[in-house]
Order: C-alpha cells, then structure tokens, then sequence
C-alpha cells in the first residue's frame, strides 16, 4: 500500500514547474508538503534554471513521519533539457531512489539529431516483477517532467491543459494524459496554503511497461478523477502546480505548494 501511495506522490511532485521561454535565467525553487487526511507523510523540494534555450531541474524526495517508519523512501532527480521551438525536450534524465535499503536509478540520454534513446539503469529491469519495457513504446518517448512543463506552456499560451504525451524515465512506460476542468478557487486551508484562482486539471496515467505485475492497488476501473492538479499564475506568465489531490482506496492524499518557501529569481 504505502509503496504504491509513495510512488504516485513522487510521480506527481516531481512534475513541478514551467515557465515561458526566457529572454533571461530564471531561478526557480520550490517546497511542497504532503499529507494524507491530516498526516504528513512526505516532503518534495525542486530547484529549477530557465534560459531561453535550457531547463535544468535537480529534484528530491522523502518520506517523513510515520510513512517514513513503515516505508522508508529517498528519491532524487537531475534532468538536463533544451528548448527547441516552443517545446520542452529532454537531454539526459538521472533518477535514483532507496526504498528500504533497495537502490534503483537510471540514467537516460535523448539524441534528437536520430531520434535515439539510451539507458543505463541499475539493477536491470526484473521481468518476473515488472512488465517488461518494448522499444516502439521507448521510441518517440519524453520525460514526465518535460511532458509536465509542456502542459504548463500550454496553459500559459491557452488557458487549457488538455494534452497527451509517451513518457518514459528510464524504468517505466506510459501514457500520461491531462484534461481541463475549468478553473476553482482554492480557499487557504492551511497558513502556508495558496489562495486565489486556479486551472484545475485531471491527469491520467496508463502504465505500458515497467509496472509492477503484482499491485492490488492498481485497479483496472479507476476513478477517471483520482488525480486532480490546480495551476496558478504566480508570476506574470509563470504557471505551477499550487494544489495536487490523490485519491486513493484509503483516503485522499493532498500536496500543496509552501508558498513562503517558493523563490523565484532573475540571475
């Protein structure tokens, strides 16, 4: 159960920020706190550099509290992208995790020039556990991280978030799609919490390879809703994340955005 919960929050949290395209370097830094019902169980922090022409993004996670008793987890990600005519394209993707004293990481290159993409990860990938990753559904594939800033662009140039990508992190295959809900306005629940307007948008993940064989938590019949993001614009044309709920079979999972935490500067 909670590895399951743990991964759909990383999954999410570390799909963080967007920006337009920048006639200067922007600093972006960002600390989301999460909790399920009233506990708190895990913690993300993102730091971000735009360009005009770049994206870097070093990332990481943890359990805390008594998740981090029953299923102790560190994940971290690096991910080097260009961007080439308004989209956001991945270079090199390194991601790494322990999970009870079990380490995985990948590291991922993008060759635009031939459309080639290699990994290197370890352990390998063990496909008695796992379904098995097929090269046609790697190929033509991004990061979920670029997917995600992708969306935000469009929400900026658009105002709707409805887009679908093949995503791959260099240990999983998937479909991820995102559809519009309109806007909300988010009330602070929290002192740290974000107030104000916002995009609210459904994302949908379908899992192609990689995945585990064996999860009694992932239904065939899942809730089309289950995961719901609120963008907002805090700063003239930069979109992120303020708001991501998770429903799950035991209870809602809420990750916001600590808003006296966030900084954004011109470099």
């Amino acid at each position: 159960m909670y590895q399951h919960i743990l991964t759909s929050i990383v999954a999410v949290l570390f799909k963080l920020i967007s920006s337009s395209a920048w006639s200067s370097e922007i600093e972006l830094k960002t600390v989301y706190q999460v909790q399920w019902n009233d506990m708190a169980v895990a913690t993300a922090e993102a730091k971000w550099v735009f360009t005009e022409n770049s994206y870097l993004m070093s990332g990481t996670a943890q359990t805390v509290g008594i998740l981090n008793k029953l299923k102790d987890f560190k994940g971290t990600s690096l991910l080097l992208g260009k961007v080439a005519s308004g989209a956001f394209q991945p270079l090199r993707l390194h991601i790494a995790s322990i999970s009870d004293y079990k380490k995985k990481q990948a590291e991922t290159d993008w060759y635009p020039k031939n459309g080639i993409i290699k990994t290197l990860r370890y352990p390998d990938i063990d496909e008695e556990k796992v379904y098995p990753l097929r090269q046609k559904l790697i190929t033509n594939s991004i990061d979920p991280f670029s997917a995600m800033l992708n969306t935000l662009e469009k929400i900026r140039k658009t105002g709707k978030c409805t887009s679908k990508y093949r995503i791959y992190d260099g240990l999983r295959t998937a479909i991820l799609s995102f559809h519009d809900m309109g806007e909300q306005y988010l009330i602070k629940d929290r002192p740290f919490a974000f107030a104000g307007s916002t995009i609210k948008c459904r994302v949908e993940s379908k899992p192609t390879g990689g995945h585990q064989i064996k999860n009694r938590w992932i239904k065939k019949n899942r809730e089309k809703d289950n995961v719901i993001g609120f963008i907002s614009e805090v700063k003239p044309g930069l979109f992120i994340p303020v708001r991501i709920e998770l429903a799950t079979p035991v209870g809602k999972i809420i990750s916001r955005l600590h808003m006296p935490s966030l900084t954004i500067t011109d470099l």
